[in-house]
């Protein structure tokens, strides 16, 4: 049924319709005109950068950063061109001035990219050739300014370089300074970032901070040869590498063949420090270290052994370093000292020997003049002069002539100090030494007499018969030897200390010849000991000698008899 006073009812919804289809068409209008101006623009893609079309019917508003005035005023009068386009609003702006001019090159991988400032594209070229000349892709986040450095382009290309170089990484430009951090993946790349930055672009102020490669052992050494100390392996740093060239010179000739590496253990400065400080003290050898151990091997110079060194390379290392091996030779004595003490106990060998052998013949020189009461305290070291085992022995003899005393030598000079057993023996001593002692040593003799209480006529036998069981010696001709003048010197004093004594000094032998020629040897030889008491100060009176034959061989002695 047909209502007409109510058709105004549907006059709303019948104009939304309308209102509807008039936007779709006006939306389809903006966007195909947009879609038309924006093509349009992309024919100029060096004109704005940054481009944005906006569309208000058929009015278009141009917005974006100017590159090149003249691009952007034929991409107006294209875009006016374009059918349906009634105005144009040219709303773009020129390039902002940028100081300072700054833009930043990091580089991971075979990606590079760029960021920050930047001429308009068309001088950014030299950097796109610069990363792939180098195989590296360009990835450009930056954005145009004005205020760009007159040598941009070198500037780019001299950081595209420094990346190729060390890698992963990251140059930064301010103006005309420029710094690059990174981390080299070789030696050979750490080496060209090296050279690289001793050779700037003109005018370049440059702050590098490039790790170099890792190794791993960190491993370093200094071998000491003559005059020539050698360095081997790695350091931490340029600086803590010239610092221990120059610590190495000041040994010798410093010979670098040591390059910067990273991986160095703890305070490595301080452990190599330390290990050239006691590589000074040796004649040769070498210090090494291998990641934070500290070794040190070679022949120490005068009065240097391995225990010093090894006492103060414990000492001087950092706590974070351990000591390895330490394998060095003693080095010679100086002065080269011997030292002989005669008392009650027995005799006290003390100093050094220059080898095994030349010890072995003092002991049993030692034990034959002194008996078994003998300690042997000697070192073998090097350092004894020449003539060194010539003089030990005549100390040795010189000193078995005193009751007690001292013989001391060092390096040529032998002094003998002690009581003598008689004034003949004094003598003798002195006039001994001055013709025994090799050429070239001086002696010094300061000698007094021996004291003791006296000896009882009833003890006097008992005390003569244990000095005389040391042994006498005589010679072909029955003449004392020289080996027994201790033996007779010690009767003397004995005789001395008993006065008013008479003795009988009776010689007996056993040879091959009959019993009578057997009594006259045995007779020379109790004479030769009787003349030698008497030079030795015992009253002729008091002595008499004789002779008898022996049983055998085994009783060939001295004996007395108490009158």
């Amino acid at each position: 049924m047909i209502q007409p006073t109510k058709w105004w009812i549907g006059l709303p919804v019948l104009a939304a319709l309308f209102t509807i289809v008039a936007t779709s068409d006006v939306e389809k209008i903006e966007k195909d005109l947009g879609d038309r101006v924006r093509a349009a623009l992309d024919k100029s893609p060096g004109a704005i950068e940054g481009a944005s079309v906006a569309v208000d019917g058929r009015d278009i508003r141009l917005s974006g950063v100017v590159l090149s005035p003249a691009a952007v005023a034929e991409a107006v009068r294209t875009v006016e061109l374009q059918e349906g386009v009634r105005s144009i609003l040219d709303a773009t702006t020129p390039p902002p001035l940028a100081k300072p001019f700054v833009f930043a090159l990091e580089r991971k991988g075979k990606t590079l990219a760029l960021s920050g400032n930047a001429p308009v594209p068309g001088e950014r070229a030299a950097v796109r050739d610069a990363a792939a000349g180098k195989g590296l892709e360009l990835s450009d986040a930056s954005i145009s300014a004005l205020g760009a450095p007159k040598n941009y382009a070198a500037l780019a290309s001299y950081g595209v370089a420094l990346l190729d170089a060390i890698g992963d990484g990251r140059v930064s430009v301010s103006d005309a300074a420029l710094s690059v951090t990174g981390a080299a993946a070789s030696f050979e790349g750490y080496d060209r970032a090296e050279a690289a930055l001793k050779a700037p672009p003109e005018g370049v102020v440059v702050k590098a901070e490039i790790a170099p490669p890792r190794v791993s052992p960190f491993v370093w050494s200094a071998a000491k040869a003559g005059e020539i100390v050698s360095l081997f392996g790695y350091a931490p740093s340029e600086t803590t590498r010239e610092t221990l060239i120059a610590e190495a010179a000041s040994l010798g000739k410093a010979s670098d063949q040591t390059r910067v590496a990273g991986g160095a253990p703890g305070d490595f400065a301080a452990a190599a420090s330390a290990a050239l400080h006691e590589l000074a003290k040796l004649s040769s050898g070498k210090a090494s270290i291998a990641d934070g151990v500290v070794s040190i091997e070679g022949s120490g110079k005068t009065n240097v052994g391995a225990s010093a060194v090894e006492a103060s390379l414990r000492s001087a290392l950092p706590k974070s370093f351990g000591l390895g091996r330490v394998t060095v030779a003693a080095g010679a004595v100086s002065p080269f000292v011997f030292t002989a003490r005669k008392q009650e106990s027995g005799l006290a060998l003390a100093g050094f020997a220059p080898d095994a052998a030349t010890r072995a013949r003092i002991a049993e020189q030692a034990k034959r003049d002194f008996g078994d009461a003998v300690e042997v305290d000697l070192a073998i070291a090097d350092g004894a002069p020449k003539g060194f085992a010539e003089a030990a022995s005549a100390a040795l003899r010189a000193l078995a002539r005193l009751d007690s005393g001292v013989a001391a030598l060092s390096d040529r000079k032998l002094a003998v100090e002690g009581a003598a057993y008689n004034a003949k023996a004094q003598y003798d001593i002195r006039a001994r030494l001055f013709r025994e002692l090799p050429e070239g040593y001086e002696h010094a003799a300061r000698l007094g007499l021996a004291t003791k209480d006296e000896i009882p006529p009833t003890q006097l036998y008992a005390a003569l018969s244990e000095t005389a069981a040391k042994g006498l010696s005589f010679g072909a001709d029955n003449t004392i030897a020289e080996t027994s003048f201790p033996v007779v010197d010690a009767l003397a004093f004995v005789l001395l200390r008993s006065p008013g004594a008479a003795v009988d000094i009776v010689g007996l032998f056993a040879g091959a010849g009959s019993n009578a020629e057997n009594e006259a040897i045995g007779l020379h030889r109790a004479e030769a000991v009787r003349a030698y008491l008497i030079e030795a100060g015992v009253e002729a009176a008091r002595l008499s000698a004789s002779g008898a034959a022996a049983v055998d061989e085994s009783g060939r002695r001295i004996e007395f008899s108490i009158r």
